[in-house]
C-alpha cells in the first residue's frame, strides 16, 4: 500500500475493503461501485451468454485480457477508483495501429 495526502491507499479491492473496515467508512467501495457501474454497460450483451462470450463462440475476433482496479485519491479527497485493462497481454492487431501524422518541418 501506499500514501497519498496521509490516506492509504490500496492497491487491491480485498484491500479497499479492509480500510473501510478500519476506518468505518464506505468512501473506497463507493469509488469501486461507481466506477463499475459506468464499465458494466460495455460488458453487457443481450446476445450471448457468459459462457459463450468465454469461449469465443459469440465474440469472433475478441480475445479474453486481464482487469484491474487502479486507485487514486484527488485534490479534493474523494477516492477513484478506475477499470483498467491489461491490452499490452493481446495479441497485436493485423491492421494499422496507429496514426500517421504530418511533420512540422516541411
Amino acid at each position: 500500500t501506499t500514501e497519498k495526502f496521509g490516506i492509504m491507499v490500496p492497491k487491491t479491492v480485498k484491500e479497499a475493503q479492509r480500510f473501510g473496515r478500519e476506518n468505518g467508512n464506505t468512501l473506497w467501495m463507493d469509488a469501486i461501485k461507481k466506477e463499475m457501474m459506468h464499465v458494466m454497460p460495455a460488458f453487457t450483451r443481450a446476445e450471448c451468454s457468459l459462457e459463450e462470450a468465454k469461449f469465443g463462440k459469440a465474440l469472433p475476433g475478441y480475445q479474453e485480457i486481464k482487469c484491474h482496479l487502479v486507485f487514486d485519491i484527488k485534490m479534493d479527497f474523494t477516492r477513484k477508483a478506475r477499470f483498467v485493462a491489461g491490452g499490452h497481454m493481446t495479441d497485436p492487431p493485423s491492421s494499422m495501429t496507429y496514426s500517421s501524422v504530418v511533420s512540422r518541418e516541411t
